[in-house]
């Protein structure tokens, strides 16, 4: 009998060790299968989900006001946060400040095909080296293929610091159309 009793709390335990063998052959397929599904449904939310308005409101800070002073256009760079989709990236942009056009902002992008315009200081204006196109020292078209002057962007005074709402225009068009 003492053999008896051992076959059986063998056979028991075989049974128990196959039974969490069997357990844990299923559970790989689901952990496998809810894997690809939290990966679905992660794409799935980054991507339907409403993105920022292209129209919101962002202000980028430029510079001090104390800081702009002069007849000349001065030079600043600006980071700007871009929203395609469910992806964000952020960009570095150029502007031109006039402080002697109450601190007006144009964007340094030509409006021909997107380069960014240079000022010329011996020449009094801005000119696009790509494609030769001249623009006067307050940015409107002087000559070359460009159809239009560079594009004014939004800009306010801010707590003594000037901010811009950086904007992108259609390239190679007379009329200015915000991109969206």
């Amino acid at each position: 009998m003492p053999d008896s009793d051992s076959n059986q709390t063998r056979h028991t335990k075989e049974r128990d060790v196959d039974k969490g063998r069997r357990n844990f052959l299923l559970w790989i397929p689901l952990g496998v299968f809810a894997g690809f599904a939290a990966t679905i449904a992660t794409a799935a939310f980054r991507y339907l989900r409403p993105a920022k308005s292209v129209h919101e409101e962002m202000w980028n800070d430029v510079a001090p006001l104390a800081e702009l002073k002069g007849e000349k256009p001065i030079m600043r760079s600006i980071v700007v946060e871009h929203q395609a989709a469910w992806a964000s990236t952020l960009e570095e942009h150029f502007v031109y400040i006039l402080p002697h056009k109450s601190n007006q902002v144009l964007s340094s992008i030509c409006p021909h095909e997107g380069c960014n315009v240079a000022w010329n200081t011996e020449a009094n204006q801005f000119f696009c080296p790509c494609h030769d196109s001249y623009f006067t020292s307050d940015g409107e078209r002087l000559s070359g293929p460009a159809q239009r002057g560079l594009d004014p962007l939004p800009a306010r005074e801010q707590n003594g610091t000037l901010q811009v709402q950086y904007q992108t225009y259609v390239n190679n068009t007379q009329e200015r159309m915000v991109r969206e």
